[in-house]
């Protein structure tokens, strides 16, 4: 664990790995990813976002970390589960495919949508025969 609290990418998906199986009867993990954007202590705030960019053409080709997070959503602060981890760009493709497989794995338990039934159902057409 760093100094912000984020996990390593292999501790943080283990505990993810717990979180579903803890989750799995009822429960709910919320799941996030975004581009990591580090303050900028000159201009005291953080590195613009893209739509407050005004020419994106000038864009330097710097790759960024991502944030990866997740959550068992409790309003109640002492029963909250939060995980974080940071993924450099370069070790993001290995990451990826075991956090999806992972993924795949914790949402087993999904149930498919009832269709609804429609409302003006055909009826047999009972012609009389020849």
């Amino acid at each position: 664990m760093d100094s912000k609290g984020r996990l390593s990418n292999d501790e943080f998906l283990s505990q993810v790995r717990e979180l579903f199986k803890t989750q799995h009867e009822s429960g709910t993990v919320f799941l996030q990813q975004k581009r990591l954007t580090e303050f900028d202590p000159v201009e005291n705030k953080h590195n613009p976002r893209p739509h407050d960019l005004t020419d994106i053409s000038n864009s330097d080709n710097k790759t960024y970390p991502l944030l990866f997070r997740a959550s068992n959503g409790a309003t109640d602060k002492s029963k909250k589960i939060k995980y974080s981890t940071v993924v450099e760009a370069d070790k993001l493709e290995s990451f990826w495919k075991k956090y999806s497989d992972l993924v795949k794995g914790g949402v087993t338990g999904l149930k498919k949508k009832d269709k609804k039934k429609t409302k003006g159902k055909k009826k047999k057409a009972s012609g009389k025969g020849v």
